[in-house]
């Protein structure tokens, strides 16, 4: 059962150097839901001109959208002041903010979605946030009891970030989700523990002032290099990260992603190496050898495109994620496909709901048919053989490899701005392939159910976070089935 635990504050400390003096907001982090849909839907009523499908986002770009003359209805006037609230209170700047967080479950949730939760039976955080005119720093540790990685002290959500012009450099363990799904993110997501990395990114979306790129609108870059942990088939691997979204309509986002993993002890790591992998020279063949090759990439991309029907918003959304390259184009793909509808209850408040569809299993049956789909592929490589993980889970989709689940999903934020969030889950785990040792969450193709509930609220004097659920699971090999409820609860703090 869960033990009640006290633990010391593990302080961590970041060295960086000085740049040009500009404001360096911090960032609207991966993990509430309700937050995110409040941002979704000023971006699709026009209010957000700018790119919202990478993950962190940055706070200056959004706070810099939220005076506006639209005539709005209410549910979005609800929204646009729940942004403002946390936009004064996310954009401290000159004072120290202490940070507090303790959590407690029962079996926590395995299957994760854009909604943090607890990812070990107890945790304790402690940290403080500062921002200034051109620096923003968090220090933040935690204490986890019988942590499935055997890490018990962690630094995550720490970061130390400088800007210079329009972009930023910064040292952080931040959680990351690139593209607009929901339940999951086919090529990086908040599942796995953040990847300490150093990352170049756009802080400002604003368009082109040129002609021949005016068109992209308002437009995103991210990139990182991180660093993998050292238990794992080819120890210390490097982990590369880029992402370009625009916004070409308002109406339009567009996101091309690309990751890699490369050198990691016994493999090389010199400048060739870096050139192969990000001119996409990276598969075993005629033109470089086995040993030669750079690494295991990713790559792809994202479409999300809103309207209206009957005066009902709604929106459409894909991504599609190769696994290997053909052509220089990614080849192999993954794909996920969702829609979502929005609006307002008088009596209740602001609900989104969206129905997202994932399949990760190369070549999925709706691309080329199933007699060409390929098992045992996605997030897996005959060299890096840990695959597209991290401290055991995947980097990617929370569903790993070879997985095809329907996801039904709503977000309610009431008129007292309490968030609930519903998921239910229908599908398969691992459907093709007997067994797999390294897939994360079914090792043979498993039947998969679940409900999961969970509930935001202010409470004075922080704010609890809890959620209950039931996880199905039936081996098809064995014919045993299995059942689980998890439970947990959450509270944390920020002294603004």
């Amino acid at each position: 059962m869960i033990k009640y635990l006290s633990q010391a504050f593990l302080f961590v400390a970041l060295a960086f150097f000085l740049v040009m003096r500009v404001h360096a907001g911090p960032w609207v982090e991966v993990g509430n839901s309700g937050l995110r849909s409040d941002i979704q839907i000023l971006a699709d009523a026009g209010v957000i001109p700018g790119a919202v499908t990478t993950w962190p986002l940055a706070w200056g770009d959004i706070a810099g959208s939220l005076s506006t003359s639209k005539i709005l209805e209410p549910y979005q006037m609800a929204a646009l002041r729940r942004v403002q609230q946390a936009a004064s209170e996310q954009m401290i700047t000159g004072e120290v903010i202490p940070h507090a967080r303790t959590a407690v479950a029962s079996n926590p949730v395995e299957i994760r979605t854009f909604e943090s939760t607890p990812r070990e039976d107890a945790e304790i955080e402690l940290g403080a946030q500062w921002t200034g005119d051109w620096l923003a720093v968090k220090l933040q540790g935690s204490w986890v009891d019988d942590p499935a990685d055997n890490k018990e002290w962690r630094a995550d959500g720490s970061y130390l970030g400088v800007t210079f012009g329009n972009w930023s450099l910064t040292a952080s363990a931040q959680d990351r989700w690139w593209g607009p799904g929901w339940q999951g993110s086919m090529i990086l997501s908040n599942n796995a523990r953040p990847v300490p990395s150093v990352s170049f990114e756009r802080v400002s979306t604003h368009p082109f002032k040129t002609k021949w790129l005016s068109w992209l609108g308002y437009w995103d870059f991210s990139m990182q290099v991180g660093q993998l942990e050292g238990e794992r088939v080819i120890p210390d691997a490097m982990m590369f990260g880029m992402r370009l979204n625009f916004r070409p309509l308002e109406s339009l986002e567009i996101g091309l992603s690309r990751t890699a993993q490369l050198c990691g002890e016994g493999r090389d790591c010199g400048l060739d190496t870096w050139l192969n992998m990000l001119i996409g020279k990276d598969n075993s063949g005629d033109n470089i050898s086995k040993e030669d090759e750079p690494g295991n990439q990713q790559g792809g991309w994202d479409v999300r495109w809103s309207s209206a029907m009957f005066e009902q918003p709604f929106a459409l959304y894909t991504q599609w994620i190769g696994e290997d390259e053909g052509g220089g184009l990614p080849a192999k793909y993954q794909g996920q496909f969702g829609a979502e509808t929005w609006g307002g209850i008088t009596a209740l408040g602001t609900y989104r709901v969206y129905l997202e569809w994932s399949d990760t299993m190369c070549n999925f049956a709706l691309y080329k048919g199933s007699d060409r789909t390929v098992p045992d592929c996605a997030y897996n490589h005959k060299i890096y053989k840990t695959g597209n993980r991290y401290h055991g889970r995947s980097i990617a989709h929370t569903f790993d490899n070879d997985a095809s689940i329907f996801t039904l999903g709503s977000i309610l934020t009431d008129n007292s701005n309490n968030s609930w969030l519903l998921k239910l889950g229908y599908g398969n785990l691992n459907r093709l392939r007997n067994p797999d040792q390294r897939n994360t969450v079914a090792q043979v193709k498993t039947e998969y159910r679940e409900i999961l509930l969970t509930h935001r609220r202010d409470i004075g004097f922080g704010e609890i976070h809890l959620g209950a659920g039931y996880d199905y699971r039936k081996n098809t090999v064995t014919g045993e089935d299995d059942g689980e409820t998890r439970l947990f609860l959450e509270w944390s703090h920020n002294t603004y």
